[in-house]
């Protein structure tokens, strides 16, 4: 039954976030860590669209991978460079915007982009096991209370959703017997 629901949910993240809008591009970082990293970055500008290596803006929720630092609205040739080839990638046509919609599959984490005009930016990443943790070593397994005790109180939590907004990053715990089962960042 849990498989089931993890499943679901994991279906239902990966459409959602192929339908999500928003954002304007970002950056992509390295770093030393296997673990999610709030960025200490500073801002893009607003005539490049694009932000260099380690150009999160401050406050932004980054998650970290293999010492490389992955923002929602990263240009994800970026993320490519520095992550390298994932373990499987998918495309199709965007519904939400002109061009392909493409998920990259890496051990522990997923990041789907939507295009704007010739790029790809990154609109969600959601983390699929316990072997990946949110700068707060928050991983699925954890429970609500180790959330909340890593990022207060949700000003929009519900019993099985905890979500935190900063600088146009939406990131959501789902919760099932007060454990999390999904983790995902999002475009706001």
């Amino acid at each position: 039954m849990k498989r089931t629901l993890l499943c679901a949910l994991l279906a239902l993240a990966a459409v959602l976030s192929l339908a999500a809008c928003g954002g304007k591009p970002g950056s992509a970082g390295s770093g030393d860590s296997q673990t999610g990293q709030t960025s200490q970055g500073g801002q893009a500008s607003s005539g490049d669209q694009s932000r260099q290596p380690g150009g999160a803006d401050v406050g932004e929720y980054v998650f970290r991978a293999n010492g490389v630092n992955v923002s929602i609205n990263d240009d994800m040739a970026g993320v490519l460079a520095a992550l390298g080839e994932p373990q499987s990638y998918f495309e199709a046509e965007s519904c939400a915007f002109e061009g392909l919609d493409k998920t990259y599959t890496y051990s522990g984490f997923v990041i789907t982009t939507r295009p704007e005009g010739e790029k790809d930016y990154v609109n969600s990443i959601l983390l699929t096991d316990d072997s990946v943790t949110t700068p707060e070593g928050i991983f699925i397994g954890s429970s609500g209370d180790d959330v909340i005790a890593a990022y207060g109180q949700s000003p929009a939590g519900f019993a099985t959703l905890l979500t935190y907004t900063k600088n146009g990053t939406v990131l959501n715990f789902v919760l099932s017997e007060d454990k999390v089962i999904s983790i995902e960042y999002l475009a706001e």
